[in-house]
């Protein structure tokens, strides 16, 4: 586990310094992409010694980590408690869609995933393992809710449908990479639409 976190106790100046870390991780990320975006080049583009970078974020997988933290925290506060009551499908579509828009910092998610899955001490382990249970049970709440009221048929298994949405945007993203011409907000709309029946 990183020594940044949600349990670390910031004070108001050094999170401001975070934050502005943050922000330009982001705009070397949009620049120059996740492979161009060294600690060195972070850290020169927040206006900080490399030292100084390190004092915040320890390594560039804790940094990267925090940058999803971070982008996680504010969908949550820009949907705050409405968030069960939206469509998981289209909700991924259009977090699909911005990432089509924004490649560089897109690609941070799908990496941190991706090493943490092969390793199990990597910063983003934890965290990420958190975030699918969190995901998984908003997705099968939300199905379950729909087959109360009868708008999803009794047979669909809700937890198969969190598990494999999450699955198939994991997947429709990675081949994205490979090919951006791929539509990704028509492809989970129509995968959402074929698990919900």
């Amino acid at each position: 586990m990183s020594a940044v976190g949600p349990s670390t106790k910031r004070y108001p100046k050094g999170e401001a310094k975070r934050q502005e870390i943050l922000s330009a991780a982001l705009t070397v990320l949009e620049r120059d992409g996740e492979a161009g975006a060294s600690m060195r080049v972070i850290a020169k583009e927040a206006g900080i010694s490399l030292a100084g970078l390190m004092h915040y974020f320890p390594t560039r997988d804790v940094l990267l980590t925090e940058i999803q933290r971070d982008a996680d925290a504010k969908v949550e506060e820009l949907y705050g408690n409405s968030i069960a009551e939206i469509d998981p499908g289209e909700l991924l579509a259009q977090a699909m869609l911005d990432k089509a828009r924004k490649p560089g910092s897109g690609t941070v998610y799908l990496s941190l995933a991706a090493a943490a899955a092969v390793d199990p001490a990597h910063p983003a382990g934890v965290y990420l393992r958190d975030r699918y249970e969190k995901i998984r049970a908003l997705i099968a709440d939300y199905v379950r809710n729909r087959q109360a009221d009868a708008r999803v048929p009794a047979h669909v298994d809700p937890d198969f449908v969190a598990t494999a949405l999450i699955a198939a945007a994991d997947g429709i993203q990675i081949q994205w990479m490979s090919d951006p011409s791929i539509d990704m907000g028509a492809h989970m709309r129509r995968v959402w639409e074929r698990l919900l029946t």
